[in-house]
């Protein structure tokens, strides 16, 4: 049989997003009242389950408690070792995640339909079984410690600590970042005492995608819809921030690379300048294409990589540019990021510039949310906003419409240079 080469002097058809069909998920209240949000696919037979729970960095009374208590979790409860829990995982083909963020944490399993009988008693006992042994606690600490030692001397790691305690604050939630002594701090009954607040039915909820049928929702409310204990704490959370635009640095000697940080807070996800906005972001360096790559890593040659990112958050987004360069050009990398973020304030993007970004953003779009899985993590993250999966198409919708004018005066209205705030950390500090 014959098999023909395709065209490559050719590019590919474009496929439009309009075509793109997302449906809000089904909501059921769980034995407990949790929700449960449901992405049914019955041409899948492995099934993702994922609890979200209130219990993210900004809750805690004492730094690290969050994330090492949602990775305890998988060390060992009453009923299941930590060997037992990865044996099982392995036996079965499935995969277990746990995470943190500032905001919330999760528990994602992925498993075929058939074994989530097998697997749900174990995720059950982690809800309200977690050991804590002492043993197991000192060598996760000991790991964490350890690995934190290693990552803080990367220039590029200094640099974001650093940009986010300005930012936000060094004492503030979305500020703080740990030093090496927190982790001698950290006590096992911090642990504990975060466990019993924050993983707690009542401020969770979870999302079920893949095959459903009326005796998996049955399981998963075996096995997530009991009453996991009596009461949680409730959250109170106030945002302070203390940004200040400016130049700082933090002096590295004889390091051959500087890392560099800019950037600013932005709206929330939720405001009308939101969407827009990514698209401005990804003409800036949101893309291996952008201007910032183009100009600093194509034809200056200053890094290998640079890039600009939108990280929303439940009650502040960040807009950020990132790089590391040689330490001899970093303040003429510095001024050609400074001479990007002006061209944009001051020159409508080329119409032609502006439709290839669009494309791109709409390929995105359309992989990101390609199959009940993705739509699943895709709800996730816009969930604790206040949105749904219509975010999206409205979202695909708004980048068509958005011109180059309105993309000029948003340039203006949020990426003047002046201010922003601008991280170094290396051996090159002579201020622009």
């Amino acid at each position: 049989m014959r098999i023909q080469s395709p065209d490559r002097r050719t590019a590919p058809e474009i496929i439009s997003s309009d075509s793109l069909k997302l449906s809000e998920p089904t909501a059921i209240k769980l034995s407990n009242n949790m929700p449960l949000y449901l992405f049914p696919s019955p041409i899948h037979e492995a099934s993702r389950l994922d609890i979200v729970l209130e219990a993210g960095s900004i809750w805690q009374h004492k730094k690290l408690t969050a994330s090492t208590t949602i990775k305890m979790l998988r060390e060992g409860t009453t009923r299941f070792s930590g060997g037992e829990i990865s044996s099982r995982i392995d036996y079965y083909g499935a995969f277990l995640d746990l995470q943190t963020t500032k905001d919330t944490a999760w528990i994602s399993l992925y498993a075929m339909r058939k074994n989530l009988h097998r697997l749900l008693p174990m995720v059950k006992s982690m809800l309200i079984e977690a050991s804590f042994r002492n043993r197991d606690f000192n060598l996760l600490n000991n790991r964490q410690k350890q690995s934190f030692l290693v990552n803080s001397q990367k220039p590029k790691q200094l640099a974001r600590n650093h940009f986010n305690q300005l930012l936000f604050g060094a004492n503030t939630p979305y500020g703080q970042i740990a030093e090496s002594d927190d982790f001698d701090k950290l006590k096992r009954d911090d642990l504990i005492k975060f466990y019993h607040e924050k993983i707690y039915p009542g401020q969770a909820y979870a999302i079920l995608a893949g095959p459903i049928d009326e005796e998996l929702k049955s399981l998963i409310d075996e096995f997530v819809g009991f009453e996991w204990r009596a009461k949680g704490v409730k959250n109170m959370f106030k945002l302070n921030a203390t940004f200040k635009p400016g130049y700082h640095h933090i002096l590295r000697k004889n390091s051959l690379q500087s890392a560099i940080v800019l950037g600013k807070t932005l709206m929330l996800r939720s405001h009308p300048d939101y969407i827009p906005f990514l698209l401005l972001n990804t003409v800036l360096g949101g893309y291996f294409g952008s201007r910032l790559m183009t100009n600093i890593r194509e034809n200056k040659g200053y890094t290998y990589g640079i890039n600009s990112q939108v990280v929303p958050m439940r009650h502040a987004t960040v807009f950020m540019i990132s790089t590391e360069t040689g330490s001899t050009v970093t303040q003429n990398a510095i001024l050609e990021i400074k001479h990007e973020l002006t061209r944009l304030c001051e020159k409508p993007i080329p119409e032609e510039e502006l439709q290839l970004v669009k494309n791109y953003l709409n390929g995105s779009y359309l992989r990101a949310l390609d199959g009940v899985y993705n739509q699943a993590e895709r709800f996730r993250s816009v969930r604790d906003h206040g949105l749904g999966m219509q975010f999206y198409l409205n979202s695909i919708q708004r980048i068509k419409q958005t011109t180059s004018e309105e993309l000029l005066n948003l340039a203006q209205k949020y990426l003047d240079p002046k201010s922003m705030l601008t991280v170094v950390v290396g051996d090159e500090n002579q201020k622009h």
